[in-house]
């Protein structure tokens, strides 16, 4: 069968992502090889047609939803390459719709598809232990792939702790929209100030100029810019606008030996906020993993979809009185640090207001299990009822948004989210990482007149953001749902600036179509 296909009404699941954003297409292929991402890539420059990569299509913010051309779908291109050691440090080389999931399981378990790998990839492999070497980066999705975490820089609940997938990431190999292969090392190629020479594997290169202004400096899902910067970190956050992701090598770190949760029930939002300062605070006995909040609403919402949802029924009872929760994970070499963390947990809570008894605690993986079921439980029961609401207004996509601030800012932008959501009068929900300064306010439109509501609030905030000095995405990609909020962000300067840049890769604008950026006027 041929490599590049027609479009055909069997291909109809791969014209949207997890956000439900429908596109359309010409075209389809699912290359295996790097090799077959350039023949691709090269059959759509030829004939000036989009190119739009997708994974595992788990992205929430509609960056693998096509719009016409070519569909590049890598979730074939899954095998793990190979592994080098370089002192302590374990690198493993793995192809981009390697799945997060698939990953974890090689790892826990020692059990690798071999062929193909080098003999020194076997030897390097020998005196690791299953379960010893382990890839941080956490998003909510474990069936998102390698590849797509990559270009959005996905961070999840744990990046409190570890960093964003970009700390690690040491290598990749990326297809340019000519064709021509770029294979860079961290440490290997940097940029001199503001400009910067991409080599290929052809012995060419690209010369460029970097925008004259650095991307946000906290947690962020897009470009990356600095002066001085490793070349690297130029496609780890691009989300397919400049090249195409055919191969990376990952740092794997030491597992942690144990690991424990707790999930403490607090009687208002301010005794959940003062409780994550104190979590966060360096005089906290052991720094967590990650801190997540629940707020009452995203905790009703769960327990009222228990009732049709049969798996949901193993959900731990929620205590009554309950206001809003706070989920604290731990990880840890030995168990040492696990009682004074668990003590000073006790009594903080209690003189917040909330009883230590009624607290969720989990000592081993199996309860974290449960623990963790629960935090997935929120954006599962979202998904639900987003399908829901589509039936009647089809237009109607996940309205979420994952914008971040400074510690000093982060009560400004929580209570500020509060007041807009309750004035609203709207369905909505408040949860996610507030170890990290973003939460996730969703609104459930349930027409379109709410659809068109929440989009109009997500972009006052999108103006708050930028006064408060955030980001306007912590973690999921701007894509094609957050342009406008972009835009606002930026403002048209800075937008023409990235355009410039992009086009320095992509002279055609073919790569990633409708994401990230806006047409402005120059």
């Amino acid at each position: 069968m041929s490599l590049i296909r027609p479009m055909a009404e069997e291909y109809a699941s791969y014209l949207f992502d997890e956000s439900r954003t429908m596109g359309s297409a010409d075209w389809i292929c699912f290359p295996q090889t790097e090799e077959e991402i350039v023949e691709a890539v090269r059959f759509a420059n030829a004939r000036n047609l989009p190119v739009t990569a997708q994974g595992a299509l788990t992205g929430l913010a509609g960056g693998a939803s096509p719009q016409g051309g070519l569909i590049l779908n890598l979730s074939r291109m899954n095998r793990i390459l190979g592994l080098r050691r370089e002192g302590d440090s374990y690198y493993l080389r793995v192809q981009p719709g390697l799945v997060l999931q698939q990953l974890r399981k090689a790892l826990l378990n020692k059990k690798f598809d071999l062929s193909g790998w080098s003999d020194s990839s076997i030897e390097a492999l020998r005196p690791v232990k299953p379960g010893e070497l382990f890839f941080s980066p956490d998003p909510t999705e474990p069936t998102a792939s390698i590849g797509g975490m990559a270009s959005c820089n996905a961070c999840g609940a744990r990046s409190f702790l570890y960093g964003c997938t970009r700390e690690h990431i040491h290598a990749l190999r990326a297809v340019l929209p000519d064709g021509r292969v770029t294979d860079l090392a961290r440490g290997r190629e940097r940029a001199q100030g503001r400009e910067f020479r991409l080599p290929f594997t052809d012995g060419s290169g690209l010369s460029g100029q970097l925008p004259p202004f650095d991307s946000p400096h906290m947690k962020d899902a897009g470009y990356f810019f600095r002066e001085d910067m490793d070349l690297v970190d130029l496609f780890l956050g691009s989300q397919g606008t400049l090249g195409i992701l055919s191969e990376l090598e990952l740092k794997l770190i030491p597992a942690p030996r144990h690991l424990w949760g707790v999930t403490a029930f607090l009687p208002d939002d301010e005794a959940a906020l003062a409780y994550v300062r104190a979590l966060k605070s360096p005089r906290f006995p052991f720094r967590p993993a990650s801190i997540e909040f629940f707020g009452k609403r995203a905790l009703d919402m769960v327990e009222r979809q228990k009732a049709e949802t049969p798996s949901f029924r193993q959900l731990q009872p929620l205590p009554r009185d309950y206001c809003c929760a706070v989920y604290a994970e731990f990880n840890a070499g030995t168990r040492d640090p696990f009682y004074p963390s668990l003590q000073a947990l006790g009594e903080l809570l209690q003189s917040l207001g909330g009883n230590p008894q009624n607290s969720w605690v989990a000592r081993d993986q199996l309860e974290l299990e449960k623990l963790l079921f629960f935090r997935h439980s929120v954006p599962e029961t979202i998904d639900i009822l987003v399908e829901k609401n589509k039936k009647n207004a089809p237009e109607i996509t996940i309205l979420s948004t994952d914008m971040a601030v400074s510690d000093e800012k982060f009560d400004t932008l929580f209570h500020l989210y509060k007041r807009d959501l309750e004035q609203s009068r709207l369905d909505w929900i408040l949860f996610g990482h507030i170890g990290e300064n973003h939460v996730h306010p969703n609104i459930l439109a349930r027409n379109s007149e709410e659809y068109r509501r929440g989009h109009a609030i997500f972009e006052k905030w999108a103006a708050d953001v930028r006064d408060l000095g955030g980001t306007i995405t912590a973690e999921h990609g701007t894509g094609k749902i957050k342009k406008k909020l972009l835009l606002i962000l930026l403002g048209e300067e800075k937008m023409r600036a990235l355009w410039r840049f992009k086009r320095q890769f992509d002279p055609k604008g073919l790569f990633g179509p409708g994401n990230v950026l806006t047409e402005v006027g120059e």
